[in-house]
């Protein structure tokens, strides 16, 4: 799908043949691409390593480092995203830290996440609007926004409302009339008060990990739209402003993100080229675009791929925190 879509807007929208396009891209631009790819996954484990440990579990850089490779190689490789949180609370699981804990980590900083988008938004929307304004591209990227921030806001009262999660719990149990689920309902309902519990001592007592996970975040926002740029511009002879890129990307991947294809591909290539082909000529924007997927995703997807072994069999003698909290003195 994705090669697809980036030979169809080589032909009809760049005129150029996409391969023959990338070997014109200055090598000497790739390390320094690389690097900059690196030090925003260094800066995504500081991130979760923080939060972790704020709830009172010692886990390593190495642990943390890998929970957000893999957590990002299973979004990649799975239509709309949806593989990336179930993996990473099933690494964090593995490493020591319960299920409720681990559900309430990764939940709770997919909505700092939100609010990062939403505050890169609100900075630049007045800017990406009077430089879209008229176009195709303007209409994907406030509906990106408007629907995301709709659908998270909700999600995230759902999330913290107890009586609401009993209540969905107990009206499947009344619908499928399961007796399993009847079985398991007092461990269910107990399992879900504790994670109560957790998003309680996450946001009220440990706040502040919350508030140094959307500080960093904010500064890691701005790799992939620099990431970008240089790719871009690595060929174009024209320079638009890193703000422009960054209010632009975080809007536009609210939506381009879930295409039902493995990691988007396909309509992203398609996407960014319809809104980047009118701040550069449709040549250097096609050719910036598919460099910045190959180091961005391919490059992922391929490591990925590689190194999944180790998930086959998780090693049960890793270095890790017992089953129970085991609280830092």
């Amino acid at each position: 799908m994705g090669l697809s879509i980036v030979n169809i807007v080589g032909v009809f929208f760049a005129k150029q043949n996409p391969f023959k396009a990338l070997l014109s891209f200055p090598v000497k631009v790739i390390p320094l691409l690389i690097l900059i790819l690196f030090v925003d996954y260094v800066i995504h484990a500081l991130r979760l390593l923080i939060v972790v440990r704020s709830m009172g579990y010692k886990i390593t850089f190495f642990q943390a480092f890998e929970n957000i490779f893999f957590n990002i190689y299973f979004a990649f490789v799975t239509p709309m995203l949806i593989g990336g949180q179930p993996f990473q609370i099933y690494h964090l699981s593995k490493i020591g830290v319960s299920t409720y804990d681990a559900t309430n980590i990764a939940i709770s900083r997919m909505f700092v996440g939100i609010v990062i988008v939403f505050a890169v938004d609100i900075m630049f929307i007045r800017q990406v609007i009077g430089i879209l304004n008229g176009t195709v591209g303007l209409t994907f990227v406030l509906l990106g926004f408007l629907v995301t921030f709709a659908i998270s806001l909700a999600g995230f009262f759902a999330f913290i409302n107890k009586r609401f999660l009993f209540g969905i719990f107990k009206f499947v149990n009344k619908i499928t009339k399961s007796q399993k689920l009847k079985n398991k309902e007092k461990a269910a309902l107990d399992w879900i008060d504790k994670m109560s519990t957790s998003t309680k001592t996450l946001f009220l007592k440990n706040y502040w990990a919350l508030l140094l996970d959307f500080a960093l975040g904010l500064i890691a926002s701005l790799f992939m739209p620099l990431e970008l740029k240089l790719c871009i511009e690595a060929i174009s002879g024209t320079s638009i402003p890193l703000s422009v890129i960054w209010g632009i990307l975080m809007m536009l991947n609210t939506i381009v993100y879930y295409i039902p294809t493995p990691g988007s591909s396909g309509g992203i290539e398609g996407f960014y080229q319809l809104v980047f082909s009118h701040l550069y000529d449709n040549k250097s924007a096609m050719t910036g675009i598919l460099m910045h997927r190959i180091i961005t995703y391919y490059l992922i997807v391929f490591l990925g791929t590689i190194l999944i072994w180790k998930f086959a069999k998780l090693r049960e003698d890793t270095n890790i925190a017992n089953a129970s909290p085991e609280k830092m003195s």
